[in-house]
């Protein structure tokens, strides 16, 4: 996990209101939003959504989620000026050009990304290794070649001691144009407090995993917590006409907030323990349309520990509690 920095002076107003404070440049760091928050993602990713500006005379922030834009007196510090509105208007231009030149970057990474077919690459190099870690997983190899599962030697994480290497386990994340989106991995064998996942782009708003894309997000979808957890209950279901998306975690991001937008019905299936940040999901996603299934164990570890066959897993799902009020 990456090392939290110290507010810079312009900022201290903000001790105890922002967090995951990170040093981007000279005179720009990051943080989550004093407005709209942000929490540390399941991939080990910190939230950077807010931006705070300290070049020059009149220090600012920025969120690019929901457009804040404030100043150190509005958090209890007069002893910084606001700009004048012809230094606001320049700024506000050079920011629309940053913003712009980093859309393009990651545009261009993703065309490199589909014109070199790199998640065929790593499907290719799956080998013995490779296949035997998915099918330790849940994932027979009919379903390993369906979804393009892939392996990686080495994946380099620089760590506070160092360098780590691990092997990376694939998955790569399609729309239902089947155009790919970004390829996640899973490190085998993860450096402490580093978190187990990693994007192949990153920055492109982790997109869900769907279990069928060449089926619209629509009518009566299964949710679960996790691409992988996700497979095993399509594997185990083994039913066509199933929908079945794997969500990047409890907090998913605007991607997979949109690809639910269709769905009528959403059974969302998480893990233990996640109650408060399963309802805080169902509220994005409209109580009126949701039902929660919070196994005792965590879905795959159902399938793959206690046996739970596919008879088994249907009638549990039945038992998800519709959501009008609160979840159980």
């Amino acid at each position: 996990m990456p090392r939290e920095s110290q507010l810079p002076p312009e900022w201290r107003c903000l001790e105890g209101v922002v967090s995951y404070v990170q040093q981007v440049s000279d005179v720009e760091y990051s943080a989550n939003c004093p407005s709209c928050g942000g929490e540390q993602h399941p991939t080990g990713e910190w939230p950077d959504r807010c931006r705070l500006f300290v070049d020059g005379d009149h220090p600012r922030l920025w969120c690019r989620r929901c457009n804040l834009v404030a100043y150190p007196d509005q958090f209890g510090d007069d002893s910084w000026t606001r700009p004048d509105p012809a230094q606001i208007q320049h700024w506000r231009k050079e920011q629309k050009q940053r913003e712009e030149a980093r859309r393009r970057s990651a545009e261009r990474a993703l065309e490199n990304l589909r014109d070199n077919r790199v998640w065929e690459r790593y499907h290719e190099a799956l080998g013995t290794v490779g296949r035997d870690y998915w099918l330790r997983r849940g994932i027979p190899e009919f379903w390993q070649d369906w979804w393009q599962l892939g392996w990686r030697d080495r994946w380099n994480l620089r760590t506070d001691d160092g360098w780590h290497t691990t092997p990376s386990a694939s998955i790569p994340l399609f729309d239902t144009a089947s155009e790919v989106l970004d390829i996640k991995h899973r490190l085998v064998d993860p450096a402490p407090s580093r978190g187990k996942y990693r994007y192949e782009l990153g920055g492109q708003g982790n997109p869900p995993f769907l279990a069928d894309r060449e089926k619209q997000v629509a009518g009566d979808v299964i949710a679960v917590e996790g691409e992988i957890k996700a497979m095993v209950v399509a594997v185990t279901l083994d039913d066509p006409g199933a929908v079945i998306l794997g969500m990047p975690g409890l907090t998913p991001g605007e991607k997979t907030l949109t690809a639910l937008a269709e769905a009528e019905h959403i059974t969302l299936v998480t893990d233990p323990g996640s109650r408060k940040q399963t309802w805080e999901l169902v509220k994005q996603l409209g109580r009126e349309r949701c039902s929660v299934l919070i196994p005792p164990l965590k879905i795959d570890d159902g399938v793959l520990q206690a046996g739970m066959n596919g008879r088994e897993l249907r009638a549990l799902l039945r038992t998800a509690l519709p959501t009008g009020g609160k979840v159980a």
